[in-house]
């Protein structure tokens, strides 16, 4: 078990920061939490689920990314 497979992105404060970084290029961009939740296909997914239907946003690479959480100080 994994933090991703815990947490639902419906249980994420509003305009949480996800790093996705690219295991392919290693580009980094971020999504905002609200954002996703937007789209109603992923509003029941758990984080885990999320990483797995993300792509790199460089249009040559369109790799699969790593997420993370940001956590501002």
């Amino acid at each position: 078990m994994s933090w991703k497979t815990d947490l639902k992105l419906a249980d994420l404060d509003e305009h949480t920061s996800l790093e996705c970084q690219c295991v392919k290029c290693g580009m980094t961009h971020y999504e905002d939490s609200t954002r996703l939740m937007a789209k109603v296909e992923y509003r029941q997914l758990y984080l885990d689920e999320v990483e797995a239907l993300l792509r790199c946003t460089s249009p040559f690479c369109r790799g699969r990314v790593r997420i993370a959480l940001v956590h501002d100080n």
